[in-house]
């Protein structure tokens, strides 16, 4: 992957509610280099990295760590808000790269849907759990 890739899958992986910077990722991509867990190919530009036999075996080694982690987040999170954000998320990457293709009519009721949604999730925060 490139660094960037790494940094959507990560942002997959915890559902939307973290997204590492290339701030961290880039080093943090440069210290496994110099471990030998991953390996660089490309130019300085456009590198792309991969992990290695060593990088593999490191990752069986820590699987279960690595599945505890996730499971603590995703429980912390619920499935719900997981959903949600999914369901946002690909909202957004259906309408991102096809805005240059949406027709002016198309625009008005797209605005006209996301005006609606934008008033139903005020409805829904603004509403109380009855105890």
């Amino acid at each position: 992957m490139y660094g960037y890739e790494v940094i959507k899958f990560l942002e997959e992986r915890f559902q939307g509610f973290y997204r590492p910077s290339a701030g961290a990722v880039y080093p943090a991509l440069r210290s496994l280099q110099r471990e030998g867990l991953v390996a660089v190919r490309g130019s300085e530009r456009r590198k792309t990295y991969r992990v290695t036999a060593k990088g593999r075996a490191y990752l069986r080694d820590q699987r279960e760590e690595m599945h505890r982690h996730l499971d603590s987040f995703q429980a912390a999170v619920g499935p719900e808000k997981a959903a949600l954000l999914r369901e946002i998320r690909e909202a957004g990457r259906l309408l991102l790269p096809n805005l240059r293709a949406v027709t002016p009519g198309q625009a008005v009721e797209l605005r006209k849907a996301v005006a609606q949604m934008r008033g139903r999730v005020v409805a829904i925060l603004s509403e109380t759990e009855e105890v």
